[in-house]
């Protein structure tokens, strides 16, 4: 998937896990492209990966926000993604 892609598939609220780099699953239950929210920090939307942002209360000290790679999405709203 691209990032116009996702970007397209992906209306206000949604939830998307993917595989990271590291080979771990990533999730975000509540999240919206980051780039249609101000978000606080250090950030920035690198090339071939999507900023979102975590919605919701309960990350703590974790990050609000993440770089997620389209080309390893595996669900978007639980629903699995074709490759």
């Amino acid at each position: 998937m691209t990032k116009d892609d996702f970007k397209t598939r992906v209306k206000g609220l949604f939830s998307v896990r993917w595989l990271k780099n590291s080979g771990e699953e990533g999730y975000i239950h509540r999240g919206i492209l980051g780039l249609t929210k101000h978000i606080d920090g250090e950030h920035k939307e690198h090339n071939n990966y999507v900023l979102v942002y975590k919605v919701g209360n309960g990350y703590g000290e974790q990050s609000r926000w993440a770089n997620v790679n389209p080309n390893t999405i595996t669900h978007i709203n639980n629903n699995q993604v074709q490759r």
